[in-house]
């Protein structure tokens, strides 16, 4: 190859690596703007949710990742009833009924200070490090504690421990349920954000004017159930209270599409501040 050979080549190649260059600052500079055109919107609807008197906290617009995962019901916690001491358990409807014989003390301000150590002793539940504490199911008459999964949580009534309070504020009983067999069906994808979960479900007209968001939740639902195996999804889930009133309204996104699932009413003494749950997973 002669020089005039190699200098055309030369010239060629960094040709072509200025173009990627520059399609990649447009490309970089357009992404820019959309987020930049994105948040100045966000930011005008979520004024226009406050005019609306509705009680948001702050909101974080950080994206995060999620699968589609399958799981079943674990029957198998009849079998380990056996390791349970110092309480009368029995299984029941597929969940374990327990009646401690001593009730156990915590602090009320910080339960899982006292509760997440005894989550460790197969005597005390079972699989008790599979749980983590929840302080937005839990009030003054129980403390719920939620199954993990993908580095996330199931909020699934299939999937909890909730311990009972006496009229001493004491844990005097639970009832444990659990799902097994957790698999990924689909690889990870993009979920939306706290802020977006929260735009769409105002664009929805699901949150009622003079309302307060008491706190958000990203965590894995139940989506369907094939052949005995429940389909469960990422899912922002919000607790919405209107003013003058205690019933609570648990609302829910699918967080890949954003679109909004059922609707739950339910009543307790829920936490006064919103709160980002899995933002960070």
């Amino acid at each position: 190859m002669n020089f005039k050979r190699i200098q055309e080549v030369f010239l060629l190649a960094f040709i072509i690596l200025d173009v990627f260059l520059v399609l990649m600052i447009v490309q970089n500079r357009n992404m820019q703007s959309e987020n930049t055109n994105q948040s100045s919107a966000n930011a005008t609807i979520i004024k226009e949710m406050r005019r609306d008197e509705i009680s948001v906290g702050k909101l974080s617009n950080k994206r995060s990742s999620g699968y589609y995962i399958s799981a079943t019901n674990d029957g198998n916690l009849a079998n380990e009833m056996g390791n349970l001491r110092n309480q009368d358990a029995r299984f029941e409807n597929g969940a374990v009924v327990s009646t401690l014989r001593t009730p156990v003390q915590f602090d009320d301000r910080n339960p899982q200070n006292t509760i997440d150590p005894l989550m460790k002793k197969k005597s005390f539940v079972i699989n008790g490090d599979d749980y983590e504490y929840d302080p937005n199911q839990s009030n003054s008459s129980k403390i719920v504690y939620i199954q993990k999964a993908m580095t996330s949580t199931l909020m699934d009534n299939n999937a909890k421990i909730t311990f009972n309070l006496d009229e001493d504020g004491d844990i005097k009983s639970y009832t444990q349920t659990a799902l097994t067999n957790i698999k990924i069906l689909h690889e990870s994808a993009e979920t939306i954000s706290q802020e977006r979960a929260l735009i769409w479900l105002y664009q929805y007209n699901e949150i009622p004017n003079n309302s307060k968001v008491l706190w958000t939740r990203r965590s894995y639902t139940k989506l369907l159930t094939i052949k005995n195996n429940g389909v469960y999804i990422p899912t922002w889930v919000i607790a919405i209270q209107t003013r003058n009133s205690k019933d609570v309204s648990i609302r829910r996104i699918n967080a890949f599409t954003g679109s909004v699932l059922k609707t739950e009413n339910v009543q307790g003494n829920f936490k006064n501040k919103i709160t980002s749950g899995m933002e960070d997973n």
